[in-house]
């Protein structure tokens, strides 16, 4: 399961929040105002299989999990981002010995730890802002001595148990500028098979690619983490709805929103399925179908 999240967009204009008990602003989203939903999607198929409604940070505080003690040497309480993906893979019910990966505002030591020792599922998470228990200066600094001013398709590893949880932490340069740090209980730190496409900008302005070495484990997360995003696509701009079907009403909006996530899940199912013939039939194809179904056994009742 890949986990990240998806916005309902509502943009209140007589009131602060046009009818909703709250909104969540995320200007880094397309849609940057609305109502937050965490998801997580299963990555074969590509389908949202549970979702958290972000609330209030009163409310959020009174979910499962949250400020409770960790299994961290400190014995520090679970932050809020570790709470949400303890309560992800609960939802999803994970079996134990499976996966569950995300971005940089959901990983950290402690819900890579957390995760296994709760449910026996391994992770993969890109550390970014979360760094405590990560050694992320000692990386860099082995990673600049190695391979000086060309570190561009190399990385480095550390290994550590913490609370009987291996650890694998990489340091991985996907271009000779940009690094990315990497956790994760399971995985090869081999070369995939597949090579990572690096762009960059020359002296003149031009953009070019280079084909680099990426270790596997960093290639299985890096294919899954566009799942959601694609998702989020599929439904606000290939779909639509939520344009289509302008509201005053913020209720009907977020129906809206739940309905375009379904037709999308069905759109991929639809793929999933079928075989290779039918990979080109698009989302709005499918929902015609869906449609036409249903005035069919309208017309016949």
């Amino acid at each position: 399961m890949l986990v990240d999240e998806s916005m309902s967009g509502w943009r209140p204009k007589t009131t602060k929040f046009g009818g909703l008990p709250n909104y969540t602003y995320e200007p880094r989203k397309p849609v940057p105002l609305g109502t937050m939903f965490r998801n997580g999607v299963e990555c074969v198929s590509g389908i949202l299989v549970v979702r958290d409604v972000v609330q209030n940070p009163e409310q959020q505080a009174l979910k499962s999990y949250f400020a409770t003690t960790s299994a961290l040497p400190d014995g520090s309480d679970i932050a809020a981002h570790t709470a949400e993906v303890l309560r992800l893979v609960e939802g999803a019910k994970i079996p134990k010995s499976g996966w569950v990966g995300g971005d940089s505002w959901f990983g950290s030591t402690a819900t890579a730890v957390e995760v296994m020792n709760q449910f026996g599922v391994h992770s993969s998470w890109i550390i970014k802002q979360n760094q405590q228990w990560f050694p992320m200066k000692p990386l860099y600094a082995v990673l600049k001595a190695r391979f000086k001013d060309q570190p561009a398709g190399h990385w480095v590893t550390f290994q550590a148990t913490i609370s009987g949880v291996p650890l694998i932490a990489m340091a991985y340069a996907w271009s000779q500028r940009g690094i990315s740090y990497i956790l994760s209980t399971c995985g090869s730190t081999k070369p995939a098979e597949k090579m990572y496409m690096s762009y960059f900008e020359d002296d003149y302005g031009n953009v070019g690619s280079k084909e680099i070495n990426c270790p596997e484990l960093v290639h299985l997360l890096y294919v899954y983490l566009p799942l959601i995003d694609e998702h989020n696509k599929q439904r606000q701009k290939n779909l639509g709805l939520e344009r289509k079907w302008p509201t005053r009403n913020c209720w009907f909006r977020l129906l809206t929103t739940l309905l375009g996530m379904s037709i999308v899940d069905m759109h991929r199912l639809y793929r999933n399925l079928r075989n290779e013939a039918f990979l080109d039939v698009d989302i709005l194809e499918v929902s015609d179908m869906i449609c036409k179904r249903r005035q069919t056994e309208r017309l016949a009742s």
